[in-house]
């Protein structure tokens, strides 16, 4: 089991949510939060650049199963690539358990 989570632009939620869903993969946390990768983020005001430290994203947070990642992983890559910077980054990281509190249900069985 992985947990996938997913930073990407504000404007992408609405089709990626919508992708994930055609895709199969209905289930997700979503937060509003703000950040940057490693280059800062300029924006022109009023004919003035200003260098902002932080930007609104959105994270989607995710549980899946080891084989459904790949599939996952596309699916986000094909909705949010435009080839430029700030298109939003991917972690996989492993899941040792997952218990399900009303069943008591663990492993897969919790997140299926």
């Amino acid at each position: 089991m992985k947990e996938v989570t997913i930073i990407l632009r504000p404007k992408m939620y609405f089709k990626t949510k919508e992708a994930l869903d055609k895709a199969g993969f209905s289930a997700l946390s979503v937060q509003e939060v703000i950040g940057r990768g490693k280059n800062p983020v300029q924006y022109d005001f009023d004919n003035e650049i200003v260098c902002h430290r932080l930007v609104a994203k959105r994270m989607i947070t995710m549980f899946v199963r080891d084989q459904d990642v790949d599939f996952l992983v596309k699916t986000i890559v094909e909705t949010n690539k435009t080839n430029h910077a700030g298109d939003g980054k991917i972690f996989v990281s492993p899941v040792l358990n997952s218990i399900r509190i009303r069943t008591g249900e663990s492993g897969n069985e919790a997140i299926l």
